[in-house]
């Protein structure tokens, strides 16, 4: 059952909502397609997690069908295949800079709501962030580089740094219209968008509904749909759960750090031109409009879950699905339900709403949904269909979530490989159909035991809990005793 695992490389620079989108090495798809003889072949990613596995699947030659419900992953899968150009973004940028404010231009305005005063010649500066401390509800550090001195440090907030960030409270006017275009007054949804909309600082959603009333008001053109990528980092960048100092790499939960880092908007949209350029790599894109649509080496994006896509596909169409199997995320679907509503109208949020009402997902959630699907998608699935998942920010929990999902949706494990120090799996599964089969609880312990000990014996040295674990659990997989 053991295969080998397809190393990639380390993906330079944070692209767009890296921190959410599964950490998946740079050239894995394309060496698990050519070892698993994929190329050409029609794969479907019925779970749509990972823009880069679309790429790189499409660029090996095989006709990619994925699909995408949630419309953040979607617009950032678009624009993964089809990049901005560098003179795009930056024109956007400037564009959004020259917009009129208060009689001044939109770009002072905007990095004046973090004006603080050098400690050094004393003239006033833009900070480029400040780090709140949540219990005091005040910030209590700044960070910025003087453009008139060239002090560049990090020191304790004063009373007029502490009275500003207080300007903007978060109970105004902006916060109010910031909650509307998600959750109208008598939604049944407006206590959860305010749960979600609470992890901004009041001056953040000040900033944000500053930006998003500008670009209702004037017409961007051709430029409108690279100014919505920087606002979209943007609204990364700018909320709660961006801890300090050591931040929070992949937030889970939508709860802010204890001290957090609030930045300053404007300089999060000039960081984000960085974020959304830099790729060459264009593939075709076209939206599903039936079997006809699907060509080698394009990707086909169903907007939607895959179970109503199932339906639409003939009886045992699909012979391999490529994926990446997504981690539950609480603060991510939950933002993107705000995020969408921000950027493109409270329609847009429809198909992740119910996100807002979950506070939390445990493994028992996933592995039910993970069956659910599976299960919805049966009748467009040959009888020889073979699963290729990634798994690349793998635990304990994570896995037994997976391989109980697939078992119980009448797949068997046929292999795995782990990479224990970097938390990653490939696991492989084939159809079996079927319910899986029974043992008494004192068989399954033996034979989980067993497969334990056997693992650790073939290692031939100490090894952390996963290694054992995930025998154990592969091993009832692989017998179908989930």
């Amino acid at each position: 059952m053991e295969i080998p695992y397809l190393p990639g490389k380390p993906v330079l620079g944070p692209g767009p909502m890296a921190r959410f989108l599964p950490p998946l090495e740079e050239g894995t798809v394309a060496l698990a397609i050519e070892r698993f003889g994929m190329q050409g072949n029609l794969v479907l990613d019925p779970f749509g997690a990972s823009p880069r596995l679309a790429l790189e699947a499409a660029q090996q030659g095989c006709s990619v069908l994925v699909a995408v419900n949630n419309p953040i992953t979607r617009y950032v899968l678009r624009h993964t295949l089809n990049p901005f150009a560098l003179d795009e973004l930056q024109s956007a940028l400037s564009r959004l800079a020259a917009l009129a404010k208060d009689g001044g231009r939109l770009e002072p305005f905007l990095l004046d709501l973090y004006q603080t005063r050098c400690s050094r010649c004393g003239r006033e500066v833009s900070a480029e962030y400040f780090v709140w401390d949540r219990e005091e509800n005040e910030p209590v550090l700044k960070f910025y580089a003087c453009p008139h001195c060239n002090h560049t440090v990090e020191e304790p907030t004063n009373a007029e740094d502490r009275r500003r960030s207080l300007e903007h409270g978060s109970k105004g006017l902006q916060h109010a219209t910031a909650l509307e275009q998600l959750a109208p007054r008598g939604s049944p949804d407006r206590e959860h968008a305010e749960a979600a909309v609470s992890v901004y600082p009041g001056r953040a959603i000040y900033a944000i509904m500053t930006l998003l009333n500008k670009l209702q008001q004037h017409e961007l053109g051709e430029r409108m749909e690279a100014a919505r990528a920087l606002l979209l980092v943007m609204l990364d960048q700018t909320n709660a759960l961006w801890g300090y100092p050591e931040g929070r790499i992949r937030p889970l939960q939508l709860t802010a750090s204890p001290r957090y880092r609030e930045s300053n908007a404007w300089r999060a949209l000039e960081q984000a031109v960085g974020q959304w350029s830099g790729s060459e790599s264009r593939v075709e894109l076209v939206e599903w409009e039936g079997e006809a649509s699907l060509r080698p080496g394009g990707v086909t994006l169903f907007e939607g879950p895959v179970r109503e896509l199932a339906k639409a596909l003939s009886a045992g169409r699909v012979e391999r699905i490529l994926t990446v199997i997504p981690r539950p995320n609480q603060a991510y679907w939950t933002l993107s339900a705000l995020w969408a509503a921000w950027l493109w109208g409270r329609e847009a949020a429809v198909p992740v709403r119910a996100a807002l009402r979950r506070r939390r997902y445990d493994w028992a959630w996933h592995a039910d949904a993970l069956l659910t699907t599976l299960r919805a998608m049966r009748p467009a699935l040959s009888d020889k269909v073979q699963v290729l998942g990634l798994v690349p920010d793998a635990e304990p929990g994570f896995l037994a979530a997976a391989l109980a999902g697939f078992d119980g949706a009448g797949f068997r494990l046929t292999g795995r490989a782990l990479r224990l120090a970097e938390g990653q799996a490939i696991l492989t599964w084939e159809w079996d159909g079927g319910p899986g089969e029974l043992a008494a609880p004192a068989q399954l312990a033996q034979i989980m035991k067993q497969a334990a000990e056997r693992a650790l014996t073939e290692r031939g040295e100490p090894s952390s809990y996963e290694l054992p674990h995930e025998a154990a659990w592969s091993e009832l997989a692989s017998r179908r005793l989930l």
